[in-house]
């Protein structure tokens, strides 16, 4: 996907930057930046993007990030309706490989470093016994300042290049060919997809936000997300209908279907079963089954 070029700003006393955003929703279009990321979501959910990966997030959601991978968290329409019992506690960190010096992450002590550098062209999650660990750090790096912060900073990179227990989302052969002045055209598509997937959603109308007619539509999308248009409203909504199996026992499956945006019951079991590997039915006591 052609993604916005973020700007990221240092502190002015620290070679890293370092931010905790407090805001009633993440807003952000789908972007890419030079810079290596560590992201904390302490509190929120919806939709994560990361490469060519579609999946969902929650409370929790921890992940390093390569420079110039395209990636953008949305959150559930919920957020976007003023109610103050909805909002966003993120802490962020970005810090460019050179920021220390041009060959400062070549030394030999930090050839896991340099490792973890190729994990996160993927977008690294972070799960397991580590996770709280890494959280608790990242708080801590946010609240110290100069020299402190630089050592708490060295010791979180390393815990997280050493864990056994992450998950790589996005596909290593994804390639994203950066054209910033189609960026705009791109993100329209993708918030109208993501904001509108509970409806019937028309490819000649979607095709007529960004002034192209439906087979020069089709070709482009596929183009820039390496997905079908079908294909990747699909994928939304199953991982929407992923996440209520999971968080609302009072909603039977035909309800989650219609829910997500399915007015056939046999067409969203074929494409949850495609998407998941399971059936509805089998991911839910898969899930019940670990938590």
């Amino acid at each position: 996907m052609l993604p916005l070029l973020e700007k990221v700003f240092p502190n002015y006393d620290s070679s890293i930057a370092v931010k905790r955003e407090i805001i009633p929703y993440m807003d952000y279009p789908l972007h890419y930046h030079p810079e290596y990321e560590i992201i904390y979501v302490q509190k929120s959910y919806g939709i994560r993007l990361m490469g060519d990966h579609i999946g969902n997030f929650s409370n929790g959601d921890l992940m390093f990030i390569s420079p110039e991978l395209p990636h953008v968290w949305k959150n559930d329409l919920v957020f976007y309706q003023n109610n103050k019992d909805y909002f966003v506690d993120v802490y962020v960190i970005h810090f460019r490989e050179d920021a220390l010096g041009k060959d400062f992450f070549d030394l030999p002590e930090f050839s896991h470093i340099k490792k973890l550098f190729q994990h996160g062209q993927q977008g690294m999650l972070i799960k397991g016994a580590d996770h709280v660990k890494i959280a608790e750090m990242i708080k801590s790096i946010y609240e110290s300042t100069g020299f402190d912060r630089l050592l708490l900073f060295f010791k979180t990179l390393d815990i997280i290049a050493k864990t056994k227990d992450y998950e790589l989302l996005s596909n290593l052969s994804y390639a994203n060919s950066l054209n910033t002045s189609d960026s705009e055209r791109i993100n329209k598509v993708i918030n109208y997809l993501m904001d509108n997937y509970t409806l019937e959603i028309k490819l000649d109308e979607v095709a007529e936000l960004v002034n192209l007619n439906k087979s020069s539509f089709c070709r482009y999308f596929k183009y820039r997300t390496h997905k079908t248009f079908s294909g990747f409203i699909n994928e939304i909504r199953i991982a929407h209908a992923c996440k209520t199996l999971i968080n609302d026992n009072n909603m039977n499956i035909s309800e989650i279907c219609y829910e997500v945006g399915y007015n056939n019951i046999s067409h969203f079991n074929r494409q949850f079963k495609k998407i998941t590997g399971l059936t509805a039915n089998e991911y839910k006591k898969k899930y019940l089954q670990y938590y």
